[in-house]
């Protein structure tokens, strides 16, 4: 008489397909989420980058009245501007795609604003300062960011401001 309590090789060989099956299927999920994490990482690091320079720039644009900009370098990555609140004092902005650096400051003060270190991140030479000569004058500076995981792979912000503006 033969016992029918065992279980046959092709039975067990089913049940191993099954389990590998489910297995790959979830190691995939797991890694599309991992990697759905990391790219809003990065989208969150370079806004909190974007948000910090701005806010330097645009406080000192507006608090310290900019009344002139000066030496816009032919390429449009570099520019010395002129405030007169509380007192007459000039900064100068450099951005530079090679390094990665935005510097920003008064001279001897000035800060340099390094791109996050992430992989692919790089600062565009495309990014440029430019000075639009009016009756009072417009100033537009550009950044960009390139990264294959941004949409269109860049992401860039502008800071705009009048320049010598009565207020």
């Amino acid at each position: 008489m033969l016992n029918k309590k065992g279980v046959t090789s092709v039975e067990l060989l089913v049940c191993f397909i099954i389990v590998a099956t489910i297995v790959v299927s979830m190691y995939n999920l797991i890694l599309n989420y991992r990697n759905r994490e990391q790219i809003e990482e990065i989208n969150n690091e370079v806004i909190s980058f974007s948000n910090n320079l701005q806010e330097v720039i645009q406080s000192d644009l507006i608090m310290g009245h900019l009344v002139n900009v000066t030496n816009v370098s032919s390429d449009g990555h570099k520019a010395t501007f002129t405030f007169d609140t509380p007192s007459s004092y000039t900064t100068t902005l450099t951005i530079n795609p090679d390094t990665g650096v935005i510097s920003y400051g008064r001279s001897g003060n000035v800060i340099n604003y390094e791109i996050p270190g992430i992989a692919d991140l790089m600062l565009s030479p495309d990014s440029k300062i430019e000075y639009i000569a009016a009756a009072n004058g417009y100033l537009k500076i550009t950044i960009i960011l390139t990264h294959p995981n941004f949409t269109d792979e860049t992401y860039s912000f502008m800071i705009n401001c009048l320049v010598n503006y009565a207020f």
